[in-house]
Protein backbone atom coordinates (compact mmCIF):
# COMPACT_ATOMS: atom_id res chain seq x y z
CA UNK A 1 0.00 0.00 0.00
CA UNK A 2 2.93 2.38 0.61
CA UNK A 3 3.73 2.22 -3.11
CA UNK A 4 0.49 4.02 -3.92
CA UNK A 5 0.94 7.58 -5.27
CA UNK A 6 1.96 10.15 -2.65
CA UNK A 7 2.42 7.53 0.09
CA UNK A 8 5.63 7.18 2.11
CA UNK A 9 7.84 4.21 1.21
CA UNK A 10 8.42 2.09 4.32
CA UNK A 11 11.47 0.09 5.36
CA UNK A 12 9.81 -3.25 4.53
CA UNK A 13 9.61 -2.40 0.83
CA UNK A 14 13.14 -0.98 0.80
CA UNK A 15 14.56 -4.07 2.50
CA UNK A 16 12.80 -6.39 0.04
CA UNK A 17 14.41 -4.36 -2.76
CA UNK A 18 17.83 -4.65 -1.06
CA UNK A 19 17.39 -8.40 -0.58
CA UNK A 20 16.59 -8.94 -4.26
CA UNK A 21 19.49 -6.78 -5.47
CA UNK A 22 22.17 -8.60 -3.49
CA UNK A 23 23.76 -11.30 -5.64
CA UNK A 24 26.30 -13.94 -4.67
CA UNK A 25 29.82 -13.03 -5.69
CA UNK A 26 28.92 -9.42 -6.41
CA UNK A 27 31.27 -6.57 -5.57
CA UNK A 28 28.24 -4.38 -4.84
CA UNK A 29 27.14 -4.67 -1.23
CA UNK A 30 23.58 -3.69 -0.26
CA UNK A 31 22.92 -3.11 3.42
CA UNK A 32 19.42 -3.31 4.94
CA UNK A 33 17.90 -0.19 6.45
CA UNK A 34 18.32 -1.41 10.03
CA UNK A 35 22.11 -1.05 9.77
CA UNK A 36 21.95 2.75 9.68
CA UNK A 37 18.97 2.75 12.04
CA UNK A 38 20.93 0.89 14.71
CA UNK A 39 23.86 3.27 14.31
CA UNK A 40 21.46 6.19 14.86
CA UNK A 41 20.10 4.56 18.02
CA UNK A 42 23.52 3.79 19.52
CA UNK A 43 25.67 6.12 21.60
CA UNK A 44 29.23 6.80 20.48
CA UNK A 45 30.69 4.81 23.36
CA UNK A 46 28.71 1.71 22.33
CA UNK A 47 29.51 1.64 18.60
CA UNK A 48 32.08 -1.13 19.04
CA UNK A 49 29.52 -3.43 20.69
CA UNK A 50 27.09 -2.66 17.87
CA UNK A 51 29.78 -3.50 15.30
CA UNK A 52 30.33 -6.91 16.88
CA UNK A 53 26.63 -7.64 16.51
CA UNK A 54 26.52 -6.39 12.91
CA UNK A 55 29.63 -8.41 12.03
CA UNK A 56 27.83 -11.63 12.96
CA UNK A 57 24.75 -10.62 10.96
CA UNK A 58 26.78 -9.73 7.84
CA UNK A 59 28.93 -12.87 7.83
CA UNK A 60 26.75 -14.65 5.26
CA UNK A 61 25.33 -11.59 3.53
CA UNK A 62 28.35 -10.85 1.35
CA UNK A 63 30.23 -13.68 -0.33
CA UNK A 64 33.31 -11.73 -1.41
CA UNK A 65 35.84 -10.12 0.87
CA UNK A 66 36.23 -6.41 1.54
CA UNK A 67 39.21 -6.25 -0.83
CA UNK A 68 36.88 -7.10 -3.75
CA UNK A 69 34.08 -4.79 -2.66
CA UNK A 70 33.43 -2.11 -5.29
CA UNK A 71 30.54 -0.20 -3.75
CA UNK A 72 28.54 -0.25 -0.53
CA UNK A 73 24.94 0.98 -0.61
CA UNK A 74 23.50 2.04 2.75
CA UNK A 75 19.92 3.45 2.82
CA UNK A 76 19.36 5.84 5.71
CA UNK A 77 16.18 7.25 7.23
CA UNK A 78 16.56 10.72 8.73
CA UNK A 79 14.03 10.74 11.56
CA UNK A 80 14.33 14.49 12.10
CA UNK A 81 13.47 15.28 8.51
CA UNK A 82 11.37 12.12 7.94
CA UNK A 83 13.40 11.50 4.82
CA UNK A 84 15.17 8.64 3.03
CA UNK A 85 18.60 9.20 1.49
CA UNK A 86 21.44 6.93 0.35
CA UNK A 87 25.07 6.62 1.41
CA UNK A 88 27.37 5.10 -1.22
CA UNK A 89 30.84 4.00 -0.10
CA UNK A 90 33.60 3.67 -2.73
CA UNK A 91 36.50 1.83 -1.04
CA UNK A 92 38.92 2.04 -3.99
CA UNK A 93 38.44 5.83 -4.20
CA UNK A 94 38.38 6.30 -0.41
CA UNK A 95 35.23 8.33 -0.85
CA UNK A 96 31.70 8.42 0.56
CA UNK A 97 28.88 9.94 -1.51
CA UNK A 98 25.62 11.20 -0.03
CA UNK A 99 22.76 10.82 -2.51
CA UNK A 100 20.02 13.10 -1.24
CA UNK A 101 16.93 14.12 -3.21
CA UNK A 102 15.95 16.82 -0.70
CA UNK A 103 19.01 18.42 0.92
CA UNK A 104 18.67 21.47 3.10
CA UNK A 105 20.74 23.61 5.49
CA UNK A 106 18.68 22.38 8.43
CA UNK A 107 19.52 18.70 7.80
CA UNK A 108 22.82 18.54 5.86
CA UNK A 109 25.14 18.68 8.88
CA UNK A 110 23.27 15.87 10.63
CA UNK A 111 23.46 13.67 7.54
CA UNK A 112 27.21 14.24 7.28
CA UNK A 113 27.58 13.29 10.95
CA UNK A 114 25.53 10.14 10.40
CA UNK A 115 27.83 9.18 7.51
CA UNK A 116 30.86 9.69 9.76
CA UNK A 117 29.39 7.44 12.47
CA UNK A 118 28.58 4.72 9.93
CA UNK A 119 32.19 4.83 8.71
CA UNK A 120 33.43 4.31 12.28
CA UNK A 121 31.17 1.27 12.61
CA UNK A 122 32.45 -0.15 9.30
CA UNK A 123 36.00 0.19 10.64
CA UNK A 124 35.01 -1.92 13.66
CA UNK A 125 33.11 -4.49 11.59
CA UNK A 126 35.91 -5.10 9.08
CA UNK A 127 38.89 -4.36 11.31
CA UNK A 128 40.48 -7.78 10.76
CA UNK A 129 40.30 -7.56 6.96
CA UNK A 130 41.55 -3.98 7.00
CA UNK A 131 44.61 -4.96 9.04
CA UNK A 132 45.36 -8.02 6.89
CA UNK A 133 44.70 -6.75 3.36
CA UNK A 134 45.05 -2.95 3.30
CA UNK A 135 47.94 -0.55 3.77
CA UNK A 136 48.75 0.71 7.22
CA UNK A 137 46.46 3.52 8.30
CA UNK A 138 43.66 2.65 5.84
CA UNK A 139 40.33 3.48 7.49
CA UNK A 140 36.76 4.16 6.44
CA UNK A 141 36.77 7.02 8.95
CA UNK A 142 39.39 8.80 6.81
CA UNK A 143 37.31 8.68 3.63
CA UNK A 144 36.28 11.96 2.02
CA UNK A 145 32.53 12.52 2.48
CA UNK A 146 30.87 14.50 -0.33
CA UNK A 147 27.35 15.35 -1.38
CA UNK A 148 27.05 14.25 -4.99
CA UNK A 149 25.67 16.71 -7.51
CA UNK A 150 24.36 13.81 -9.62
CA UNK A 151 21.39 13.20 -7.32
CA UNK A 152 18.10 14.35 -8.80
CA UNK A 153 15.84 16.57 -6.69
CA UNK A 154 12.32 15.55 -5.74
CA UNK A 155 9.52 18.08 -6.19
CA UNK A 156 7.23 16.76 -3.46
CA UNK A 157 7.52 15.54 0.10
CA UNK A 158 6.80 11.84 -0.40
CA UNK A 159 8.99 10.38 -3.17
CA UNK A 160 12.36 10.18 -1.37
CA UNK A 161 12.00 6.40 -0.99
CA UNK A 162 11.35 6.03 -4.72
CA UNK A 163 14.54 7.98 -5.44
CA UNK A 164 16.58 5.75 -3.12
CA UNK A 165 15.16 2.56 -4.66
CA UNK A 166 16.02 3.79 -8.14
CA UNK A 167 19.55 4.73 -7.10
CA UNK A 168 20.02 1.32 -5.50
CA UNK A 169 19.04 -0.35 -8.74
CA UNK A 170 20.88 1.99 -11.11
CA UNK A 171 23.22 4.44 -9.38
CA UNK A 172 24.20 6.04 -12.69
CA UNK A 173 20.52 6.55 -13.58
CA UNK A 174 21.12 5.32 -17.12
CA UNK A 175 17.68 3.69 -17.34
CA UNK A 176 15.72 6.62 -15.88
CA UNK A 177 14.18 9.35 -17.99
CA UNK A 178 14.02 12.93 -16.78
CA UNK A 179 10.47 12.55 -15.44
CA UNK A 180 10.55 8.94 -14.36
CA UNK A 181 11.28 9.66 -10.72
CA UNK A 182 8.21 11.86 -10.38
CA UNK A 183 5.64 9.80 -12.21
CA UNK A 184 3.14 7.60 -10.40
CA UNK A 185 3.78 4.85 -12.94
CA UNK A 186 7.29 4.50 -11.50
CA UNK A 187 5.74 3.23 -8.29
CA UNK A 188 3.79 0.67 -10.31
CA UNK A 189 7.03 -0.41 -12.03
CA UNK A 190 8.71 -0.90 -8.65
CA UNK A 191 5.76 -2.88 -7.27
CA UNK A 192 5.65 -5.16 -10.32
CA UNK A 193 9.42 -5.69 -10.31
CA UNK A 194 9.31 -6.71 -6.63
CA UNK A 195 6.35 -8.99 -7.26
CA UNK A 196 7.83 -10.73 -10.32
CA UNK A 197 11.33 -11.16 -8.91
CA UNK A 198 12.31 -14.87 -9.13
CA UNK A 199 13.30 -14.78 -5.46
CA UNK A 200 9.78 -13.80 -4.39
CA UNK A 201 8.55 -16.89 -2.56
CA UNK A 202 4.91 -15.79 -2.80
CA UNK A 203 4.89 -15.16 -6.55
CA UNK A 204 3.11 -18.44 -7.34
CA UNK A 205 0.48 -17.74 -4.69
CA UNK A 206 -0.19 -14.25 -6.08
CA UNK A 207 -0.45 -15.53 -9.65
CA UNK A 208 -3.00 -18.17 -8.63
CA UNK A 209 -5.01 -15.55 -6.76
CA UNK A 210 -4.94 -13.25 -9.79
CA UNK A 211 -6.19 -16.06 -12.05
CA UNK A 212 -9.13 -16.68 -9.71
CA UNK A 213 -10.06 -13.00 -9.81
CA UNK A 214 -9.86 -12.94 -13.62
CA UNK A 215 -12.01 -16.08 -13.90
CA UNK A 216 -14.63 -14.63 -11.56
CA UNK A 217 -14.82 -11.38 -13.51
CA UNK A 218 -15.05 -13.17 -16.86
CA UNK A 219 -17.79 -15.43 -15.54
CA UNK A 220 -19.79 -12.35 -14.53
CA UNK A 221 -19.32 -10.86 -18.00
CA UNK A 222 -20.54 -14.07 -19.62
CA UNK A 223 -23.61 -14.12 -17.36
CA UNK A 224 -24.39 -10.49 -18.24
CA UNK A 225 -23.87 -11.24 -21.94
CA UNK A 226 -22.47 -7.76 -22.39
CA UNK A 227 -21.74 -7.33 -26.13
CA UNK A 228 -19.21 -4.54 -25.52
CA UNK A 229 -16.93 -6.26 -23.01
CA UNK A 230 -14.27 -7.42 -23.37
CA UNK A 231 -12.81 -5.76 -26.47
CA UNK A 232 -9.28 -5.73 -27.75
CA UNK A 233 -7.70 -2.46 -26.43
CA UNK A 234 -6.22 -1.57 -29.83
CA UNK A 235 -8.27 -3.35 -32.50
CA UNK A 236 -11.57 -2.48 -30.73
CA UNK A 237 -13.13 -5.80 -31.61
CA UNK A 238 -14.55 -8.63 -29.48
CA UNK A 239 -12.01 -11.16 -28.23
CA UNK A 240 -12.33 -14.68 -26.93
CA UNK A 241 -12.34 -15.65 -23.26
CA UNK A 242 -8.85 -17.18 -23.52
CA UNK A 243 -7.49 -13.99 -25.12
CA UNK A 244 -9.04 -11.90 -22.39
CA UNK A 245 -7.39 -14.06 -19.73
Amino acid sequence: MCLRPEEWINDGVLNAHVYYLQEKGSGNWYFPTYMAEQVQNTRDGQLFELAVKLRRENTNRFTVGLKKCEKMFIPVFDRIGSHWYLIVVLPSDKKVEIWDSLPGPKYNAGRYQQAERIMKVLDHIYNEEIVNYFEKGWQFAKFNIVRTDKARRQVNGCDCGVFVMNWLQDIECRSHGSNKFQHASERVRIAVSLLKNPRNRRLKEVRESARRVVDEQLDKLVEQKDPFIPHHPIARKPITRSQAK
